[in-house]
């Protein structure tokens, strides 16, 4: 499914009633009724909610969008309800309410406060995508009444205060569910404003699907099917060889662990053959906790390339707990530059920050990079606290310099690749903040890229799969240690169609 910003999302509605005769009137009311029955269905076990249900309105479509939905719940039998006003609202709308009986009542009235304090359920339809910087009066105080009210919190579209300017700091809704209309906004996966939506559904209102499934839409959310695009079937008689053979260089004195979690998940994730590089120090204690694997002496002081035959191998994976010192730089420059497919992380990402000459002309589509945000602002020279106000145009940026897919991993995970077209992974999974996960995601990664899957393909499979792991893992042992991931990988990589999540 596409994800858009607010800019695009209006051009699409514009688009819609312009090119298609869609009057703006009747995507209003889709909205309304098509939301009014998706909460119906799975929130509230197919009646009308109960306790008193109380619709905060402004002036734009998400306030009529929230008129809809009340005028939808009085027609079903419900009548403890009321409107709240935070500006004039949809004329047409507000006066069907007001002759049907439904209560409405301006922001600053007594009646408006005691009816947010006491509401069961708040349907938030303030302010939508198009604000510009943050709120101001009245919807702020009213914003933070809602806030402040023990009521289950729907917000309509997005969250009000939520738009691509958001900041920390912006008074905003914490709801628990937004219906998002039409197809998911960006501004809902800005990593501040992510908290505040709680769970997110996405309302099919009826857009033509030549607008919402444009090709020229660059962005899409990581879902099954975005993951499994482009993968190449590996036949019932592929033997190992066939399944790809992967190189990685990882491991130090003090990190064998990361290394040993990289490989094990490569072994996972469809790769037929490992070979683990590692210091002659630390070969004996690698050795004997891998088995499939088959751990290599390297010694890094040997002439690049000069232990192995880059020509055995389908694809690398350098970084995993490799160290930072000097000696692995040309070893790192030699990989970088000898043709192979690969995927770049911890300790080689900052190798290479601090040593960009080591890739003069980028890495020529081939090398997938995955930084968490402190890797990706040494890497960027962007401070992380700007980066998170708003990743996207960074990652995109450093896509096209680098000339390589970059995975920015957090609790919202961006993949980019350098044509400009990125996904979005909706992860919101604190379980994953574990010590080893972002080794496990570099060996996923790198074993479908191992298969000879292209670079952006691997990249969107390991990323989709490491969060469907963390999910299933979190549900059946809850807390888990990252070794613990391990038989979930290997059930996972196979990307059989999901049943949930």
């Amino acid at each position: 499914m596409k994800v858009v910003g607010s800019g695009a999302m209006a051009a699409i509605d514009r688009r819609a009633q312009e090119e298609f005769g869609f009057p703006g009137i009747v995507l209003l009311e889709n909205a309304g009724l098509k939301s009014y029955l998706l909460l119906k269905e799975r929130l509230w076990g197919g009646e009308p909610p109960e306790g008193l249900a109380v619709f905060a309105v402004g002036k734009g479509n998400n306030g009529g969008d929230a008129l809809v939905i009340a005028r939808q719940c009085f027609l079903d039998g419900k009548r403890d309800l009321a409107v709240v006003c935070a500006a004039q609202a949809d004329e047409v709308q507000t006066r069907m309410c007001e002759r049907l009986g439904i209560p409405i009542h301006r922001w600053d009235e007594g009646a408006a406060r005691e009816a947010v304090g006491a509401a069961a359920t708040l349907f938030d339809g303030i302010t939508g995508t198009g604000i510009a910087g943050a709120l101001r009066e009245p919807a702020a105080s009213l914003v933070a009444a809602i806030n402040q009210a023990p009521g289950l919190k729907v917000a309509i579209d997005v969250p009000s205060g939520i738009g691509d300017s958001y900041r920390p700091g912006f008074p905003a809704v914490r709801a628990d569910v937004t219906l998002t209309m039409g197809l998911p906004k960006l501004s809902l996966y800005l990593p501040h404003a992510r908290p505040h939506c709680g769970d997110i559904w996405v309302v099919p209102i009826g857009f033509p699907p030549q607008l919402v499934e444009a090709e020229e839409l660059p962005g899409e959310m990581l879902d099954w099917s975005a993951a499994r695009r482009d993968l190449p079937d590996l036949p019932p008689d592929a033997y190992k060889n066939r399944r790809g053979t992967l190189a990685i260089f990882g491991g130090a004195a003090g990190t064998t662990g990361a290394a040993v979690l990289a490989a094990s998940a490569a072994a996972r994730s469809r790769a037929g053959l490992i070979s683990l590089f590692v210091e002659p120090a630390i070969y004996p204690v690698v050795a004997s906790r891998l088995t499939s694997v088959m751990a290599k002496p390297w010694n890094p002081l040997d002439p690049p390339l000069g232990a192995i035959e880059p020509g055995g191998f389908s694809a690398l994976l350098v970084g995993p707990g490799w160290g930072q010192s000097e000696d692995r730089l040309p070893w790192l420059g030699a990989l970088l530059a000898c043709g192979l497919p690969g995927v770049l992380d911890a300790d080689g990402l900052n190798l290479l920050a601090s040593h960009p000459e080591l890739a003069p002309g980028g890495l020529g589509g081939r090398w997938i990079l995955t930084p968490h945000p402190g890797e990706f602002a040494r890497l960027s020279g962007v401070e992380r606290t700007v980066l998170m106000e708003d990743p996207l145009p960074h990652v995109l940026a450093l896509s096209r310099r680098l000339d390589a897919v970059v995975v920015l991993k957090s609790h919202v995970s961006f993949v980019a690749q350098p044509d400009g077209r990125y996904w979005i992974l909706d992860g919101m999974n604190s379980a994953l903040g574990t010590g080893g996960s972002g080794d496990l995601l570099a060996g996923i990664i790198a074993g479908f890229l191992a298969t000879g899957a292209r670079a952006a393909a691997a990249a969107r499979a390991g990323v989709y799969v490491h969060h469907r792991v963390g999910r299933k893992a979190y549900d059946e042992l809850g807390w888990f240690a990252a070794e613990e991931l391990l038989p979930f990988i290997a059930r996972e990589a196979r990307l059989d169609e999901p049943t949930s999540r």
